[in-house]
């Protein structure tokens, strides 16, 4: 076997190591880059999750308003205004009261949480289990694709009723507002929300929409 000279072995030993401080080096020169990259891949994976976000929010059924409208912050006014009778103003008077007293309910604490699932004083604004099941599904759904920090709306508001003729069906429209969970977001997010509310058995009662 030809022996190799200890000249060529020291030659070849540094090409070698220069190889290596140079690919290190070119490694750690492509760092930056690649992280770039990759913020940038993610912001454009986050901006088309958002528009499909949009695009989903746009496309739910919303549930069609009755054509007699009571903003709660002009109720005594705009009830003032409508035709019903007495007894029909008194209704509408309690469920506004009713209506408030659920939605202050859920505001400052976790949606998605047994201990709220559980609170029987939410669960008595509705017909049945499966009724309020499928009403508090719906909801959290809906808080989680706004990104809802933690699940948990800040602050809720009863903004309007939309009263059928009868009077005995009112629309209301509710807004969420919360603390963003998505990261490097600072600002809050909103939900505005439709529930349908049905007088029967001498009391109002929430009617939940199917998912």
């Amino acid at each position: 076997m030809k022996s190799i000279p200890s000249e060529e072995i020291s030659s070849r030993v540094q090409t070698t190591a220069r190889a290596r401080r140079r690919s290190r080096g070119g490694t750690l020169s492509l760092l930056p880059i690649m992280l770039l990259l990759g913020f940038t891949i993610g912001c454009a994976n986050s901006s088309l999750f958002e528009v499909w976000q949009s695009r989903f929010e746009s496309e739910r059924p919303q549930t069609p308003l009755p054509a007699i409208e009571i903003v709660v912050a002009e109720f005594e006014a705009d009830l003032a205004k409508t035709e019903f009778e007495d007894f029909e103003r008194r209704s509408l008077t309690r469920l506004s009261r009713l209506a408030d007293i659920f939605y202050q309910r859920l505001a400052h604490r976790r949606v998605n949480s047994i201990s709220t699932f559980h609170d029987p004083a939410l669960r008595e604004f509705f017909h049945s289990k499966e009724a309020f099941a499928d009403y508090y599904a719906d909801l959290v759904q809906a808080l989680d694709l706004q990104h809802f920090r933690a699940n948990r709306p800040q602050h809720i508001e009863l903004l309007s009723l939309h009263v059928e003729e009868g009077a005995d069906r009112v629309v209301t429209i509710v807004a969420f507002r919360g603390d963003n969970a998505l990261p490097l977001r600072f600002w809050s997010v909103d939900y505005s929300r439709r529930d349908v509310w049905e007088f029967a058995d001498d009391r109002w009662w929430i009617i939940p929409g199917k998912l």
